[in-house]
């Protein structure tokens, strides 16, 4: 029971981490999976641990970093790169759990919703129009170093994981909640 406890932290954990960055989640897994520190990708997922794919998923972390950088390609990169966010954050969620069959599906299903989570709470953080150039370079800049520390400490410690999807969570009420407030004095009276 306590085994699966700390999956279940890991695959919300990775699967958050993957729909803010995830090919940045998907090198980093590979990285430290091949040189053992923290977690260890399971049999089927051995892939991540070579060298072309580690090194494939750091060029597109670059370019995804980049082009993310820029306004006017940002919600276009993110309606296009979707499919393959949520893809590969299934694949995060399930790449470090074992127990079998029942642990693939489970995994593959925990990290599709922590991705999608994670992905859509990006998505909505983002202003739709910043006042200057470096505002949406700094929130990029903070993504990046989210995914990289959620990735880390959570292949570390598997209930770390629950922390990162918490995080999430709470960017989710707190966004939720300025818009009830924004909008609550624009209700029409009937």
């Amino acid at each position: 029971m306590t085994a699966w406890i700390w999956a279940v932290g890991r695959m919300l954990g990775l699967g958050t981490a993957a729909g803010v960055r995830v090919s940045l989640t998907l090198a980093m897994i590979g990285v430290l999976s091949r040189l053992d520190w923290g977690t260890e990708v399971v049999g089927r997922f051995k892939w991540l641990e070579s060298r072309p794919a580690i090194v494939a998923f750091i060029v597109l972390a670059i370019f995804e970093s980049t082009f993310d950088k820029v306004p006017k390609l940002d919600r276009i990169q993110d309606r296009l790169v979707r499919p393959y966010r949520l893809a590969f954050a299934a694949i995060a969620g399930a790449a470090t759990i074992g127990h079998g069959l029942i642990g693939l599906f489970i995994g593959l299903a925990v990290g599709l919703l922590g991705g999608w989570f994670g992905q859509w709470v990006k998505h909505a953080i983002r202003p739709r129009s910043a006042t200057s150039d470096l505002v949406p370079a700094l929130m990029s800049l903070t993504e990046d170093l989210f995914a990289f520390a959620a990735t880390a400490a959570t292949a570390a410690v598997g209930v770390v994981g629950y922390g990162v999807f918490a995080t999430a969570l709470w960017l989710f009420y707190r966004l939720t909640r300025r818009k009830r407030i924004k909008y609550k004095g624009l209700r029409v009276l009937r």
